[in-house]
């Protein structure tokens, strides 16, 4: 049992990392910058909320699990900002990280790969309802923050919507909302109008 809970102890050690992982978004008090375990559990919670207000046929257990999981890639790889500059070998390094991890002799460790591949692969209801909520929440830390990272990236309005696209197609009506949000922060001068 004591060679068990070592394993346990490092996989832990391990994966707190992502608490090490600076975001290009703040915090919304602007004190300092996110960082993707504070992301994630940010979006697990809005997940947990939205499931359950707009009553979703979804397995949230299986939905909440994908979304602590979801970006535990980064713990070697860093964060990709949303409207940065993409990594060619983005994906490889970051199953790379993901298959570190799940080669710990735990029980958790199969079921964090499978989870995390059928995350990128978006092929499941949990999976999209996942990466809606990855798309949401940093949207509504920019409303908070009156959009000082869009500010400091020179964000536009059809970079914002481009982002978005997952959420126009698996939640409407949370992209109608988001879109009447986006013209208003154009018109604050926190978008640019282009």
């Amino acid at each position: 049992m004591t060679d068990r809970i070592a394993v346990l102890a490092a996989f832990l050690t391990d994966v707190e990392r992502l608490k090490l992982v600076k975001r290009k978004a703040y915090v919304s008090d602007m004190s300092r910058r996110e960082n993707s375990a504070e992301h994630s559990w940010h979006l697990s919670l809005g997940l947990l909320a939205i499931a359950q207000e707009l009553n979703l046929k979804i397995d949230l257990h299986k939905a909440l699990v994908m979304a602590l999981i979801h970006d535990v890639c980064e713990i070697d790889t860093g964060d990709t900002p949303a409207f940065g500059p993409q990594r060619p070998d983005q994906h490889e390094a970051e199953l790379r990280c993901v298959q570190r991890l799940a080669a710990y002799d735990l029980k958790i460790a199969p079921s964090l790969q499978e989870l995390w591949l059928e995350y990128e692969a978006q092929v499941s209801v949990e999976s999209r309802w996942v990466r809606v909520l990855d798309r949401l929440m940093p949207f509504i830390v920019n409303l908070s923050t009156q959009g000082i990272n869009w500010k400091e990236q020179s964000v536009s309005r059809s970079q914002v919507l481009r982002v978005s696209q997952p959420v126009r197609e698996h939640a409407p009506e949370i992209y109608e909302w988001m879109v009447g949000r986006v013209g208003e922060c154009v018109k604050a001068g926190w978008l640019i109008d282009a």
